[in-house]
């Protein structure tokens, strides 16, 4: 972390006018919503919803292979729950780091990917408009989890209720220990929107447990939290000058990036030892297509002087992968 301090110090002090420096001290223009949903989608990161949903999908696939059982009801309000979860979280994300910019003593900079915290930046949007949206998403969030307890029972709630609490810890006072450093906040929003969800969504399709759906939680949910991780590699800079200590900012970005690259590993290490260990079918093997999609970016990246395009290409390819191990992870099970 002291390296990467000092760095940061050299290239923007915190005192005085900013240097204009090139890499990943480059930042875009901002421009304004061209419409509502324009700015409805940018603030909730709307974008990433396909990798926020893997884990849901696993889990009621895994949940209708183990048991022949479907529930399609479920699946919408399992689907519906996640995705106002993470959108509403996206956004109090956003508004909370808004408001650490705006702190005596903090210096803040504008945001390399046009995320909300742009849009409250250069002023396109008023921060109680952000903050409302996110509280409402919460609720229809909270209101599906309840709505799926009635339907298939009460550990639905508890692990709902347990996935929101992780993650409103994360960020929200008074804990807000995604600040504190050390892949704490990493660990948390690994459990609440890759494990949790999985197990949710199983049991509401097979209305018990087993150890299938932590198999899968924990690989797809790795996957999942490498969307905000390398998120987080991407906006190093900002969090730096906010004063938050996520993992990338312990790290380093060199580092992180290397982190990057053997979570992406682990992940399908654990969904090839999942196939394996299990009476999975072996087509399910197909899914590790999806490591070379994710690895493909790193042999282009050059180890030192990233640049925030390179960056950011990171996070999309480790979306992509996400997102097509979880599709053909899916249709192996509906071809057995």
């Amino acid at each position: 972390m002291h390296s990467v301090e000092r760095e940061f110090r050299t290239t923007q002090p915190l005192t005085g006018e900013p240097e204009r420096r090139p890499s990943l001290d480059v930042v875009p223009p901002a421009r304004p919503p061209r419409s509502v949903l324009h700015a409805l989608v940018t603030v909730t990161r709307a974008s990433t919803t396909p990798v926020l949903l893997t884990p849901v999908v696993v889990g009621a696939a895994l949940g209708w292979w183990e048991s022949g059982r479907f529930s399609p009801v479920g699946l919408v309000l399992s689907l519906v729950g996640m995705a106002a979860t993470g959108w509403g979280l996206a956004a109090l994300h956003d508004y909370y780091d808004y408001l650490l910019s705006r702190r005596p003593g903090v210096r803040g900079a504008p945001d390399a990917l046009g995320t909300g915290y742009s849009l409250l930046w250069y002023g396109f949007l008023p921060p109680q408009i952000v903050r409302d949206t996110g509280l409402i998403l919460l609720t229809v969030a909270g209101l599906a989890s309840v709505v799926l307890a009635v339907i298939a029972g009460w550990p639905v709630l508890f692990f709902a209720a347990l996935s929101f609490l992780l993650l409103w810890a994360v960020i929200g006072l008074p804990l807000r220990f995604g600040y504190r450093g050390w892949g704490l906040g990493e660990l948390g929003t690994g459990l609440g929107i890759g494990l949790l969800p999985t197990l949710i969504s199983y049991y509401v399709q097979a209305h018990t447990l087993s150890w299938l759906p932590v198999w899968g939680g924990t690989a797809f949910g790795l996957l999942s939290l490498l969307l905000f991780f390398n998120f987080n590699a991407v906006q190093i800079r900002r969090d730096w000058l906010l004063h938050k200590r996520t993992l990338t900012v312990n790290l380093g970005l060199t580092r992180a990036l290397d982190v990057s690259a053997l979570l992406l590993v682990a992940a399908f290490v654990l969904l090839l030892c999942m196939v394996v260990l299990t009476d999975l079918p072996l087509l399910a093997l197909i899914s590790l297509a999806g490591l070379p999609v994710g690895l493909s970016v790193f042999a282009r990246l050059p180890r030192e002087g990233q640049s925030a395009a390179a960056v950011a290409r990171v996070y999309r390819m480790g979306g992509h992968a996400a997102v097509l191990a979880a599709a053909l992870f899916v249709v192996a099970l509906l071809l057995d």
